[in-house]
């Protein structure tokens, strides 16, 4: 039976090698960046000052990602919320760029993190639900932005059949989850569920979480595309 893999559990040798002293010295110079008498509102309304270039180019791709399906008819699909950086964005944009239309970005994740400790011990990728629900109401995106607290390896299937989901589709689905049981119960369903020319995009593809890769092999048949100027999404495919 195969070991199941997480994110935290990646070999990043190749990862490293490459990336490892720029991450190295980044985190260095937020450490600084702590230290120097900048505000709260300066972070939120000034965040490119502080940003590093490759989380910037990560979001770019993201909207990349959007602009190409914003034509499309359904909705957007954020799988593996975490703290709800790539929801909040996708939402934001569909304000932006589809005032009028009937999307709606769909967070997806139980809020436990990956591989929930007992006791004291903290989780990993461990999100607030509380918080990103206030998140939404303080921004009044409730309109637009819809989390699911979910069970995603056990009541996935359950919430999609329901009355609530049944009819929904999607153009733009974000998989950010790297637990195999997860990826295996996940990548079918929300691919069965994309429309054509719909956006798929994986998080981990070929990045050494060896049960990622293969699972999107298993279900997926189009061309893995990537964004050559992000780390990730390290892949992506266009629904034919």
């Amino acid at each position: 039976m195969e070991k199941e893999v997480n994110v935290s559990d990646i070999d990043l040798t190749f990862f490293n090698q490459r990336f490892g002293e720029i991450n190295k010295k980044f985190h260095s110079n937020i450490d600084k960046m702590q230290e120097l008498d900048i505000s709260k509102v300066d972070f939120i309304h000034q965040f490119p000052c502080f940003c590093g270039h490759s989380g910037l180019a990560r979001f770019l791709s993201l909207y990349e990602a959007f602009k190409r399906v914003e034509g499309l008819s359904g909705h957007y699909a954020d799988v593996g919320t975490y703290k709800g950086a790539s929801f909040l964005l996708i939402a934001k944009l569909v304000r932006i760029f589809e005032p009028y239309s009937s999307s709606m970005v769909h967070a997806f994740d139980w809020f436990q993190g990956m591989n929930p400790e007992l006791g004291d011990k903290p989780s990993n990728y461990l999100g607030s639900f509380e918080l990103l629900c206030e998140l939404v109401k303080l921004q009044e995106l409730s309109d637009i932005a819809v989390i699911n607290k979910v069970d995603l390896e056990k009541d996935l299937e359950y919430l999609l059949d329901s009355s609530r989901y049944k009819g929904i589709r999607f153009k733009y689905v974000y998989m950010d989850c790297g637990v195999r049981a997860v990826l295996e119960n996940t990548i079918p369903r929300f691919y069965d569920r994309m429309v054509k020319s719909g956006i798929m995009l994986f998080d981990h593809y070929s990045l050494g979480v060896n049960c990622e890769t293969r699972i999107i092999d298993k279900y997926v048949r189009e061309k893995i595309q990537t964004f050559p100027y992000t780390r990730q999404p390290t892949g992506y495919i266009i629904k034919d």
